[in-house]
């Protein structure tokens, strides 16, 4: 009766709304993001040999933060040492080495073509014949 409709609405749906998050954290360490000294405090490894790193970092108001990074398939530092950290000051969650702050080249594109087939899908699955 849908046909392929559902399908494509829900893996677009996904899409859109992962590429978007991507395009607007991105985005917010690009404009506001204050980049700071941070020491590795930890290294979490999974089972496939991804690893996040948890860093620590004084904030530019004096709070004490620790964020967690990554992914990471060679971790750009050990327990104990120090790289820098980009950081949204208006959310704290919101943290990447620079090297790993999207430039949107990719999310932006891939958030506005998802958007429209979900749009279009959408449109197919309430007024289509």
């Amino acid at each position: 009766m849908y046909g392929p409709a559902i399908p494509v609405v829900v893996l677009t749906g996904i899409v859109f709304w992962f590429s978007t998050t991507a395009f607007r954290r991105g985005r917010a360490l690009r404009k506001r993001g204050i980049r700071v000294a941070a020491k590795c405090v930890n290294r979490e490894r999974d089972s496939k040999g991804i690893s996040f790193l948890l860093m620590g970092f004084t904030a530019e108001d004096g709070r004490s933060l620790h964020v967690k990074v990554g992914p990471f398939r060679n971790p750009p530092a050990l327990v104990g040492g120090v790289i820098d950290v980009v950081y949204d000051p208006e959310d704290l969650s919101n943290a990447e080495i620079p090297s790993n702050v999207m430039s949107g080249r990719v999310a932006l594109p891939t958030a506005i073509v998802s958007g429209l087939v979900l749009a279009f899908s959408l449109l197919m699955l309430f007024f289509g014949a």
